[in-house]
């Protein structure tokens, strides 16, 4: 039979030669235990004291394993297929936020900007100060300016930089003003 009990504190130990961690809970109805901390591997996750585990005995006489955590703070928002992965500061509060979407999208966030794969490939990147996106073509545009596959800039009021040409004016030898070239790919 396994346990629910908040977390009191998380340490990370060597026993045996291993790199485990180990979770201090209470269990609100009797002595607080230590659990050991089980994750994939590849997960290096460390909760915090508004943390809820769950524990299962293991075959050693009072020795608990630490199988999973439930954060009662935030609302889950991942859709069925989805996964969601992000960190919270020291108050539980979500700061960046990695989410896989079922549709083959990913959105990498915090409160300052995002990143998004878009199912075509294309990637998007915005933050207060503007945006840039790679699309899927492989047109690159920023803040609205656009630089082609083929080389050409369009500046964000239309202008292109292929053919764009300007005036010259009189020099100081009265020679007749002319176009300048458009600049060479």
């Amino acid at each position: 039979m396994g346990l629910i009990a908040k977390v009191l504190s998380f340490v990370r130990v060597v026993r045996n030669g291993a790199n485990v961690s180990d979770v201090k809970s209470n269990p609100g109805g009797g002595p607080n235990f230590t659990a050991e901390h089980f994750a994939p591997p590849g997960d290096d996750s460390h909760p915090l004291a508004t943390d809820y585990q769950y524990s299962a005995p293991t075959p050693q006489a009072g020795r608990y394993a630490a199988l999973g955590y439930i954060d009662p703070l935030n609302t889950p928002v991942a859709l069925p297929g989805d996964k969601r992965t992000y960190a919270r500061d020291g108050d539980g509060a979500v700061v960046v936020a990695l989410w896989l979407k079922n549709d083959g999208s990913a959105v990498l966030s915090n409160a300052n900007g995002s990143v998004t794969l878009g199912t075509d490939g294309a990637i998007l990147g915005q933050n207060g100060a503007g945006q840039f996106e790679l699309q899927a073509g492989g047109d690159f545009v920023a803040n609205g300016a656009k630089m082609t596959t083929d080389g050409d800039v369009v500046t964000s009021d239309g202008v292109s930089l292929r053919g764009h040409t300007h005036a010259q004016g009189d020099d100081s030898g009265g020679s007749v003003e002319v176009e300048t070239d458009p600049p060479t790919v």
